[in-house]
């Protein structure tokens, strides 16, 4: 497991979620360096690993805990980290499920009035 220790930071981008594909490279802005107009040079050979848990120890202060099992990219001091939201088809998981099961220990009749559920579809 990779930790990455990201300090001095006031606002964590929001859209950063447990799953996501992590990339780095040391190209400061790789979008627009002149010798690679398009982003070419991001790709899986930057991938990080994908992100299990994110921690904020202190005020300012994140540590990403990175699942790099089977990934190369290595993480350097000053290195530009992004994310992507990790396409979930690249691996054998085909969608989410949840089971629940419900137990009455009550030695007394109780009824279930209602059982509700909200499902949020994923980014594509």
């Amino acid at each position: 497991m990779l930790q990455i220790h990201l300090t001095n930071i006031k606002n964590l981008n929001t859209s950063m979620q447990v799953g996501d594909a992590i990339y780095v490279t040391s190209i400061l802005n790789p979008l627009l360096d002149a010798s690679n107009h398009h982003g070419s040079n991001i790709n899986a050979s930057n991938m990080a690993g994908i992100l299990r848990k994110i921690e904020q120890p202190s005020t300012y202060n994140y540590i990403l805990h990175v699942d790099n099992n089977g990934y190369s990219a290595a993480v350097n001091t000053g290195d530009f980290i992004m994310f992507s939201k990790y396409d979930q088809s690249d691996d054998d998981i085909k969608g989410y499920y949840m089971e629940v099961q419900f137990v009455n220990n009550s030695r007394e009749k109780v009824e279930l009035f209602s059982v509700g559920s909200e499902v949020t579809e994923s980014s594509k």
